[in-house]
C-alpha cells in the first residue's frame, strides 16, 4: 500500500500523463500529411491474408507512405498501419529489404513516425521499410479486461507475417527491428523481451522501462482512462495481478534480450531551444526527470547486472518532445542500419522467462501444467545438448528439429533417462516434472511459490 504522500505523487503524475499525452497528440495532429504526388504508385492490386489479420483497404498518402487497413480480431475494429517505404522501393522491383517496427506514445496514432517526426526525411538514406500501427493508449499488450485490445497479438502474429507476406521482406530475425518512443518505448523493449527471436535489435526512445516504480504503475494504471477505459484495465490491478505486470515488465524478463542489440535513450528533464525544443515542451520536462530517467537508470543497472551489453544515451538535455524523438530516432537507425548490415544469427545458447501457459521462442514449444496457476517458468541454457527448466508442475517441450537422422534420442532428467523418438522434422516432444503445481498466483498475498530446478540432457 502507499502512504499518502506516494498517493499523492502518483494522483499528481497521472495529470502529468494526461496533460502530456493531449499535447503530444497535438502535435501529431498538426504535423500535416504530405500530400500524394502525381507520380505516386499505384495500390497494389491484391493482397494474402494471414490468420487472423487481412488488409481491406489501402491509400497512398505520400509518394513513400502507404495506409493500409486491417481487418483484425485482435480489435472490435480494423486496424490502420502506415508503412513508409525506403527511397528505392518499386513494386515492380526484386529487391528485398529489411523491416523496422515503430511503437507510438501514449494517445497516439500510426501516423506519428511520419508526422510529428517526420520519418520520411529522417530515412531518406535508411534502407528499411518502417510500419507504424496505431496502439492508441494501451501499451502495446494484450489486454486482461475492456477488451477485444490484443496489441501484443496484434503485431506479433498478426502484422508481422501479414507485412512480410504482402511486401518484399527480408523475413527473417536478422533483418527485423523495433523502436519506440514514450509508452511505445516501454512497448518495443517488452515485445522485444517477450519475443527475443524475432527482433534482431531494439531502441527505447525515452521509454519507461521499470513498471515496478510508482511512477510507471501509475501511468499504465491510467493510460486506460484515456481511451475511456476504466483504469487497470490492461494488466489487472497491481495489488491481486502483480505476476501479469512482471510478466510484461521489461527490467523484470531483461534476461531475455540477451543476444538483442539493443539501444537506450533517455533525457534529463531540461529545456534546450538550440535543439529545437520549444516552451510548449516545457510540461513534459518532469515526465523525462521523474519517470523515464529514473526508470531507465534501473533497467541500465539491471542489464549490467546480468552482462547483457547495450548501449545507453543519457542526454544532457531533453524535455519528452518531438525534437528529442527525432533525435533519438536518427540515432537509432544508424545503428539499425549496421545491425541489417552484419545480419546476425540467432544465440546458440540461451535464457528466457515467461508467465504465458505456453509459448514459442528461438523454435521451441513449451506448454506448461493445466492446474499450475500463473507464474513464471525459466529456461536456461538451452542449447542442442539440453537446458535447466526452474517452475512447478509438469511441463511439456518440443525442440526444434534437431535431431534429423537420428532414431533415438536418449532425454535424461533428474538422472532418469528416457528414449524418444524424433518426429519426421526431427523435433522430439518431452515432458519434466517440476513438482506438484502451484495453486496460487505468483506474487499474490500469502501465495506459496516452489520453484523446482531440473536439468535435461540429450544423447543421440
Amino acid at each position: 500500500m502507499f502512504n499518502s504522500r506516494a498517493k499523492a505523487k502518483i494522483w499528481h503524475l497521472r495529470q502529468a500523463l494526461a496533460v502530456t499525452a493531449a499535447a503530444v497528440s497535438a502535435v501529431a495532429l498538426l504535423a500535416p500529411a504530405a500530400p500524394a504526388t502525381a507520380d505516386s504508385p499505384p495500390p497494389l492490386g491484391g493482397t494474402v491474408p494471414v490468420s487472423g489479420a487481412q488488409i481491406i483497404g489501402e491509400q497512398w498518402l505520400t509518394d513513400r507512405t502507404l495506409q493500409l487497413t486491417v481487418a483484425t480480431d485482435a480489435f472490435s475494429a480494423p486496424a490502420p498501419v502506415e508503412v513508409v517505404f525506403p527511397v528505392g522501393y518499386d513494386t515492380s522491383g526484386t529487391q528485398k529489404w529489411p523491416v523496422t517496427y515503430h511503437t507510438h506514445g501514449t494517445n497516439g496514432n500510426e501516423t506519428w513516425f511520419r508526422t510529428a517526426y517526420a520519418g520520411e526525411e529522417l530515412t531518406a538514406s535508411y534502407p528499411s521499410i518502417v510500419v507504424a500501427p496505431k496502439g492508441e493508449s494501451g501499451y502495446w499488450s494484450d489486454w486482461l479486461n475492456n477488451g477485444p485490445r490484443n496489441y501484443e497479438t496484434f503485431v506479433m502474429d498478426q502484422l508481422i507475417p501479414l507485412v512480410d507476406a504482402n511486401f518484399r521482406t527480408i523475413p527473417d530475425r536478422a533483418h527485423r527491428a523495433i523502436m519506440g518512443d514514450s509508452m511505445g518505448g516501454y512497448g518495443s523493449l517488452m515485445l522485444a523481451a517477450r519475443h527475443p527471436d524475432k527482433f534482431a535489435a531494439v531502441s527505447s526512445l525515452s521509454g519507461a522501462p521499470d513498471s515496478n516504480f510508482a511512477q510507471g504503475m501509475a501511468a499504465i494504471s491510467a493510460s486506460p482512462t484515456l481511451m475511456g477505459a476504466p483504469a487497470d484495465s490492461i494488466y489487472g490491478p497491481r495489488l491481486t495481478e502483480e505476476v501479469r505486470w512482471r510478466g510484461h515488465n521489461p527490467t523484470d524478463i531483461a534476461e531475455n534480450l540477451r543476444g538483442v542489440d539493443l539501444q537506450l535513450f533517455s533525457g534529463s528533464g531540461i529545456l534546450d531551444p538550440t535543439r529545437g525544443e520549444s516552451a510548449t515542451s516545457t510540461p513534459f520536462c518532469a515526465v523525462e526527470s521523474d519517470i523515464v530517467h529514473p526508470e531507465t537508470v534501473s533497467f541500465d543497472q539491471t542489464l549490467t547486472s546480468l552482462g547483457i551489453s547495450h548501449s545507453w544515451e543519457d542526454l544532457s538535455w531533453g524535455c519528452h518532445s518531438p525534437a528529442m524523438f527525432k533525435y533519438e530516432i536518427a540515432q537509432t537507425i544508424q545503428r539499425f542500419q549496421a545491425v541489417f548490415a552484419q545480419a546476425p544469427t540467432a544465440p546458440q545458447t540461451f535464457d528466457y522467462t515467461s508467465i504465458n501457459p505456453s509459448f514459442d521462442v528461438y523454435g521451441w514449444h513449451v506448454v506448461t501444467d493445466a492446474q499450475r496457476a500463473l507464474e513464471f517458468l525459466t529456461l536456461n541454457d538451452v542449447s542442442t545438448n539440453g537446458l535447466t527448466v526452474t517452475g512447478s508442475g509438469t511441463t511439456t517441450i518440443t525442440t526444434p528439429p534437431l535431431f534429423n537422422g537420428a532414431k533415438q534420442v536418449t532425454v535424461t532428467a533428474n538422472g532418469i533417462p528416457t528414449s524418444v523418438q524424433p518426429d519426421k522434422n526431427g523435433s522430439i516432444t518431452f515432458t519434466v516434472r517440476l513438482g506438484l503445481a502451484d495453486t496460487q498466483q505468483q506474487y499474490t498475498l500469502g501465495a506459496i511459490t516452489r520453484q523446482t530446478s531440473t536439468v535435461v540432457t540429450f544423447t543421440r
